[in-house]
């Protein structure tokens, strides 16, 4: 497994190049990203606290005595605040107000980056009244001095046209009419003034955007008012402000809201005191007169007890009657509602959940529609569905005050009937003194109920004459100082991570699609056949690369091949051996010469036979003149082997036979009686014949050779021999077809070090 390990490793390693190259390729990439593309986003936080009681706020202000009353519901739970504060209404009117639609852009080497209108020495100053006709750029603007400044239109970078303002004056264009006002007087310096590309954005797209990276919770967990607001941008500054201006338009639409209901409020209190005026008025006209008229003072002590329970029940139809009279108030005020007339209305004290409920959303809906109104008009078609909404709750109001007024009838009945029982038992009073006491009592109810109104009057009064604040801001706005999505060493990491990944990918599917052998442990894994050597890349045009004194690496390694040889065929005498392949050009023509020359070196007589009579290349290669051949000496009985022989001059004892002359039947020659006689001959005058045969993939000339040979070497050519070929060698081997077949692995580019620890280098030129 371990080796199996260093063999996979060292396939990638001698590719280390690639995996440079893309790690260099991936880093440079990721600086440019991270310089030129990622923005960095800050986070911006900070804390308010709701309801704060000590700041005289929620339930200590004075919106607790219409608690009391029923006429207003204030919100308990923290969670719709929140839900205030995210809604998307409230940041589309602060983008407005902060005039965030309007972006401001520095040009750059590469890109443009936007910077923060606070930060330039002018402002775009929109017309509050008349909305963005469109969204695009209006141009580069540039501070001409402290009076002029001016404007190009750019279409597709280039200026089409340039036009000078002053300052102040209304500018009318596609986009709308505004006006640019400086905003550094006094310290302009117009030498460091750059101009400032100036765009238009659509706020109700700035505003889903800035809504969604905003964020507001509890700060405890176990409940309280005090809660972060935070939100993420690219400009610190931008972000605080306009965390602040949410708080600040938070607060003035709720402070507006509650004022809204108080001074419904108010008016109910006063529609209920001009009515309880005249009875009072009333009532003390009736004391007075009946006291003058009876000559009385008091009221007899055994009359006390019964006055008292009937005082009881009396009051409580007093109560009934003012809930009754609310209802008819609050039916009289819906029923002059509609029609585009729509005004907020309050319960007006009466305890029913289900009605206290529909008036809240009647008064919600009611809100919606005059912010709209205030703010596109009465024009706006979404009107008319707000309108439906408001006549459909105010139908469910009306049905529940119907429910409520037939109980409260009831419930008066029933009452009534008490006092009339009361009434008959204090019948032995005196009838002058019991009228008296009655009048003095409806005259105290009135008087009670007169100073109790007027009392939460001046209380409500105060209350909007001086608002409060029940919004406190406990932790400014700020930035974290350093970016969020700063961390270059993730991007980094990924870019190695990629370099690494696309050269591994290249190396693992040039792996995957080699057909071609590549070393001898991948062919010993394809096939049993024992390997005789390798042969190193040759590095000259030499075709006999040996001689006596040369210690090339090519040369070490065909001297091993020979050491090998007589171990593997036992030091046999008068070895015949033959050379094949499976294809041409694996350099078994080479593979024959060097290794003649190799044995010729150690004193043995060695001849080289030609045999590939089809494709002759042996002299050829050699640069070798001869008569006859061994087609030839086939043919004419009369040529003898000593005509046959060229000696090699340039190694001692070795000698060639050319192929001979070219022959239309080749097949047959080899099969001739003559080629019994030839090896006979020649075993008897040299130590080792070593015959150059055609490939045996392609023709059967081999094989017809076999029966003349003690052994044969296949040879194998590095990147060039198919591993299918591997398939003839195991038929061969497993058919016995050839006597003791060997393998030798020709043209090995050693691409780690040099073969024998340095000994020479190997070259770039092609064993053939």
């Amino acid at each position: 497994m371990e080796k199996d390990f260093f063999k996979i490793l060292s396939s990638y390693l001698k590719y280390w190049y690639l995996f440079v190259i893309g790690c260099v390729i991936c880093l440079v990439l990721a600086f440019l990203h991270i310089r030129y593309n990622v923005i960095s986003e800050y986070y911006i936080a900070g804390k308010v606290l709701l309801n704060d009681k000590e700041n005289g706020g929620g339930e200590a202000s004075g919106l607790q005595s219409l608690s009391d009353l029923g006429l207003i519901k204030m919100s308990k739970n923290i969670q719709d605040e929140i839900g205030v504060l995210l809604s998307y209404d409230l940041m589309l009117e602060t983008i407005k107000e902060l005039d965030y639609a309007v972006a401001y852009y520095a040009e750059g080497s590469f890109n443009e980056v936007e910077v923060y209108v606070k930060s330039l020495p002018f402002k775009v100053v929109l017309n509050d009244t008349l909305p963005l006709l469109r969204q695009g750029t209006l141009g580069r603007v540039k501070v001409l001095d402290e009076f002029k400044f001016s404007v190009e239109k750019l279409v597709d970078e280039e200026v089409v046209d340039k036009k000078v303002y002053e300052f102040g004056e209304i500018l009318n264009t596609e986009f709308g009419n505004f006006h640019i006002e400086l905003q550094q007087q006094g310290k302009l310096d117009l030498k460091n003034t750059n101009p400032v590309i100036v765009r238009f954005k659509d706020p109700e797209a700035l505003a889903s955007n800035y809504n969604a990276r905003l964020n507001v919770f509890p700060v405890y967990e176990n409940g309280g008012g005090l809660l972060e607001i935070g939100l993420t941008d690219a400009v610190p500054q931008r972000g605080e402000d306009l965390i602040n201006k949410l708080i600040e338009v938070y607060a003035r639409n709720s402070a507006k809201h509650k004022n809204l209901l108080a001074e419904s409020t108010l008016k109910l209190i006063d529609e209920r005191l001009n009515l309880l005026t005249t009875d009072l008025n009333s009532a003390e006209e009736s004391v007075e007169n009946y006291k003058q008229s009876n000559n009385l003072t008091n009221v007899e002590a055994d009359a006390s007890r019964f006055i008292q329970l009937a005082d009881q029940v009396d009051r409580e139809l007093a109560t009934l009657r003012t809930e009754i009279n609310a209802i008819d108030a609050l039916e009289r005020t819906l029923g002059q509602t509609g029609g585009g007339n729509y005004t907020a209305i309050s319960s007006y004290n009466i305890q029913n959940p289900a009605l206290v409920a529909a008036i809240m959303n009647y008064n919600t809906v009611v809100q919606e529609r005059v912010a709209l109104v205030n703010a596109t008009g009465i024009g706006n078609p979404m009107l008319g569905e707000i309108d439906k909404r408001l006549e459909s709750s105010k139908r469910q109001i009306l049905e529940n005050l119907k429910g409520i007024k037939l109980q409260l009838t009831r419930s008066q009945r029933d009452l009534m009937n008490q006092s009339a029982q009361y009434r008959s038992k204090i019948s032995s009073v005196p009838s002058a003194e019991r009228a008296l006491l009655e009048i003095n009592r409806d005259q105290g109810l009135k008087q009670g109920l007169y100073l109790f109104l007027l009392q939460k009057k001046e209380e409500e009064a105060l209350s909007i004459s001086v608002p409060f604040a029940d919004t406190r801001i406990i932790e400014e706005p700020r930035s974290s100082g350093y970016p969020i999505n700063g961390a270059k060493t993730p991007v980094y990491l990924g870019a190695i991570l990629f370099g690494l990944l696309v050269p591994f990918g290249f190396v693992f599917l040039k792996e995957k699609l080699n057909t071609k052998i590549e070393d001898a442990e991948e062919v010993g894994n394809l096939t049993s056949t024992p390997i005789l050597g390798l042969v190193a890349h040759n590095n000259t045009n030499k075709a006999v690369v040996l001689s006596k004194n040369s210690n090339t690496p090519i040369a070490e390694l065909f001297r091993l091949m020979r050491h090998n040889l007589k171990f593997m065929t036992k030091n046999a005498a008068n070895q015949t051996i033959m050379v094949t392949s499976g294809n041409p050009g694996e350099g078994k023509t080479f593979v024959s010469t060097n290794l003649a020359a190799s044995l010729a070196l150690t004193g043995k007589k060695v001849v080289v036979l030609g045999f590939d009579l089809r494709i002759p290349k042996l002299t050829k290669e050699l640069d070798l003149k001869y008569e006859y051949g061994l087609s030839d000496y086939i043919i004419d009985t009369q040529i003898q082997i000593q005509q046959l022989l060229i000696t090699y001059q340039q190694v001692p004892n070795l000698h060639f036979i050319g192929a001979g002359t070219m022959a239309p039947n080749p097949g047959e020659l080899i099969i001739h009686q003559r080629v019994e006689e030839l090896f006979a001959q020649l075993k008897s005058q040299f130590d080792y014949i070593i015959i150059d045969t055609p490939p045996v993939g392609k023709v059967a000339d081999a094989f017809a050779l076999a029966k003349h040979t003690d052994a044969a070497i296949f040879v194998l050519r590095q990147n060039y021999t198919k591993k299918t070929d591997l398939k003839l060698v195991n038929e061969i081997e497993g058919t016995n077809k050839i006597n003791n077949l060997m393998l030798v692995i020709n043209d090995v580019k050693n691409e780690k070090n040099d073969f024998y620890g340095g000994y020479g280098n190997t070259g770039n030129t092609k064993n053939t």
